[in-house]
């Protein structure tokens, strides 16, 4: 059984594929994947914003503590909270709901009445190998993969047991590490790995969305790489095999 929240809330957007990108991301039922305890409701306050944003959270001066960024440049200043926030780092990524406020802000495009802030799963890419990444063996499947505000945006579901998981653990591994020395077709091979704690077996529990996003920064990006874009490799949602069994290939078009 699937479980999805049917968000009614619309992202103030350049670009028609923009705005269907964030009705797909607000359609997700745990919008951090750490959500502790699971299946937790959110603040029902987020239900009165009329719009919501994935943003890149910055740290500030400013009386709430933080401004958003959006994946197109845009910037979004929280002008009233009415939700208790802190970001967890700077870089964090989260989705904002929000109202504009009839005043705007200098140097923002958005003066907005913040309603709520879900924190997405905000991860490096790991390039070290660990005995952890060895235990990341849970099938997922991807359900949506894009590159945008400097990150690995992956949206994909996952079998959890509702009332007996207790948390979740997501890495995207570094294949060239100990792999090929040379990308294989122009395409830079990375792993993404899941655990959840209890373990559960493959094929078993309730099938759940969430997303995670990954910060690429100069040494990730296409260019340093000399990659024409990312192949992520991964266990299937129903797979038996501790070894990858598909994969989805992710490029700068993949955007548009």
């Amino acid at each position: 059984m699937q479980y999805f929240i049917n968000l009614h809330v619309y992202c103030k957007r350049k670009t028609k594929q923009e705005i269907n990108r964030m009705k797909k991301i607000t359609k997700i039922l745990l919008l951090a994947i750490m959500a502790v305890p699971f299946l937790q409701s959110c603040n029902s306050e987020w239900e009165q914003a009329d719009q919501a944003a994935l943003v890149t959270v910055q740290k500030s001066l400013n009386t709430a503590g933080f401004y958003g960024i959006l994946d197109n440049g845009e910037r979004l200043y929280p002008g009233v909270m009415r939700v208790n926030y802190t970001p967890s780092n700077d870089l964090q990524r989260a989705i904002i709901y929000f109202s504009e406020l009839e005043e705007p802000r200098e140097g923002y495009t958005y003066n907005a009445d913040v309603f709520n802030v879900a924190e997405i799963t905000t991860k490096h890419i790991t390039h070290v190998l660990t005995p952890e990444a060895d235990t990341l063996k849970n099938g997922l499947q991807i359900t949506n993969a894009w590159i945008g505000g400097g990150f690995l945006n992956v949206e994909f579901q996952v079998n959890v047991e509702p009332y007996l998981t207790k948390s979740l653990t997501v890495a995207l591994q570094d294949m060239m590490i100990d792999g090929p020395t040379e990308p294989e077709g122009g395409y830079y091979p990375l792993e993404l790995g899941f655990k959840c704690f209890p373990t559960i077996e493959n094929g078993v529990g309730t099938t759940i969305s969430t997303m995670a996003c990954f910060y690429l920064g100069e040494e990730y990006s296409l260019e340093n790489l000399g990659c024409k874009g990312y192949q992520i490799h991964y266990r299937g949602l129903n797979s038996y095999t501790d070894e990858p069994s598909e994969f989805k290939i992710i490029t700068p078009e993949t955007n548009k």
